[in-house]
């Protein structure tokens, strides 16, 4: 059973986080670009083949580091959806048990 202490938590929750969310796709985006951009500036100073340049520029210090900081946003943003996601799983559950109960099928 879903109380109506936990619903408004979750609405409250859902009211509160949307820049919040926003903000963390924003920085994950933000982050996602720095490391291409990263790693093109590294991959554009080296010298030998193309494969040889897109392995060196890859695993060259300043893009793993861009690459972590890229996953630190990306994971949370994805936290963050996912339980914006659990809470609106939430409402729409009370929402159906509270119809069932209007119309006299649960007790």
């Amino acid at each position: 059973m879903i109380s109506k202490d936990r619903l408004e938590a979750a609405l409250t929750y859902l009211a509160e986080t949307d820049e919040d969310c926003a903000l963390h796709r924003a920085n994950h985006a933000r982050a996602e670009f720095k490391a291409k951009s990263v790693k093109n500036t590294v991959f554009a100073s080296l010298d030998g083949s193309v494969a040889d340049r897109n392995a060196k520029a890859e695993s060259s210090a300043k893009y793993v580091d861009a690459k972590k900081e890229e996953f630190v946003f990306f994971f949370e943003y994805e936290a963050m959806k996912n339980k914006r996601a659990t809470e609106s799983i939430v409402i729409d559950t009370w929402r159906s048990l509270n119809a069932g109960r209007n119309k006299g099928q649960i007790i």
